[in-house]
C-alpha cells in the first residue's frame, strides 16, 4: 500500500513542482527511493530476523523494537515528505537537497553493515 501511494503522490507533486522536474530530479528521487527501500528491508531484517543480527533500532523515532508495519509506515512518510519538499524548492536548491539526502540515506544503509538481505 505504502509503494502504491508514494507513486499515486510523486506525479501530482512534481507537477506543481517550484521549478519545472527534470529528469535528473527523477533519477535522483529515484536513488533516494531505492535507498529507503534498502533501509526498510535491511532494517527489518535485523529487527525481525530468526538470528537477530542487531536486534535494535537506533532511530529514536521509532523506537527500539518497531514492528515492520512501523517501519513500512515511517519510512512510507519519509518518503512522501521527500517528494513534497523536493518539489517546492528551486533550482540549485532542490540538488543539494537530494545530494544529501541521498548520502545520508547511504550512511545509514551501509550503516547497518548487512549487504543486500531483506525481511519483507
Amino acid at each position: 500500500m505504502a509503494k502504491f501511494l508514494i507513486i499515486l503522490l510523486f506525479f501530482p507533486a512534481t507537477a506543481f513542482a517550484a521549478d519545472p522536474w527534470t529528469t535528473q530530479d527523477t533519477v535522483l528521487e529515484g536513488v533516494y527511493l531505492g535507498l529507503v527501500w534498502i533501509d526498510i528491508g535491511q532494517t527489518g531484517y535485523h529487527l525481525h530476523s530468526p538470528k537477530r543480527v542487531y536486534g535494535r533500532e537506533r532511530n529514536p523515532l521509532l523506537g527500539p523494537r518497531p514492528s515492520l508495519e512501523t517501519i513500512r509506515n515511517y519510512n512510507a512518510a519519509a518518503a512522501i515528505l521527500h517528494i513534497v519538499i523536493a518539489s517546492a524548492l528551486n533550482h540549485p536548491y532542490r540538488g543539494w537537497f537530494f545530494i544529501g539526502t541521498i548520502f545520508d540515506r547511504a550512511y545509514h544503509v551501509g550503516d547497518n553493515g548487512l549487504g543486500l538481505r531483506f525481511l519483507f
